[in-house]
């Protein structure tokens, strides 16, 4: 849920973005991967086919299945580029550099990254509430943390920001605005500059 909203928002504001995707909801919603594959502004990067099931321990401990379910995710959707994000997971695998959250799932990002992934963390999070999936902040509370982020050099890479959202916090006309609002304040800076992940750094 959000996804056309997103859409709308990146075809109207002309900007290029990373879309994660989940095969097993994708499979669900056929439409949306649609839109998505034809959105000249879209990147369509790898999450994993079954995000874990929402059991991390588990999947994590497996390192061999989690590989084989991001192949199938790829295969499944007919995935272009090697850029994965690990479920329920902090971790980053670019470049020659890494950076963990917890130990479970290391073993898995050092396989999937000897196998070609480029893993992607995050630096902020846009949060939502787990219930109703509404954005928590807003647009301009967002854009301050990334500048407070930038002024202190808390980030993976020196004046580079991932910004994680998901899609479900962008179902109604109130919270497409809210990303809408997001990506004008970020295009109103001169020295911002906005990237797919292929581009990073």
């Amino acid at each position: 849920n959000g996804s056309q909203h997103v859409n709308d928002a990146v075809i109207k504001e002309a900007v290029p973005i990373t879309v994660m995707l989940v095969g097993a909801h994708a499979e669900v919603r056929p439409t949306d991967v649609r839109l998505y594959r034809e959105n000249p502004y879209i990147e369509m990067g790898n999450h994993s086919y079954s995000h874990a099931n929402d059991h991390y321990q588990l999947y994590y401990s497996d390192p061999e299945g989690v590989l084989a379910d991001f192949i199938k995710n790829r295969d499944s959707l007919r995935l272009e580029n090697n850029i994965g994000r690990l479920p329920g997971r902090n971790m980053w695998r670019i470049n020659g550099r890494s950076r963990n959250d917890i130990s479970s799932g290391i073993e898995a990002a050092d396989l999937l990254h000897r196998n070609g992934y480029s893993l992607f963390g995050w630096d902020l999070e846009w949060r939502h509430d787990s219930h109703t999936a509404e954005p928590i902040g807003t647009a301009e509370d967002i854009f301050n943390q990334m500048q407070q982020l930038l002024s202190k050099d808390r980030l993976f890479t020196p004046n580079h920001i991932v910004l994680l959202c998901h899609d479900e916090m962008f179902r109604n006309t109130y919270d497409e605005s809210e990303l809408k609002k997001l990506i004008e304040l970020l295009k109103g800076q001169p020295n911002y500059k906005l990237v797919q992940l292929k581009d990073y750094p």
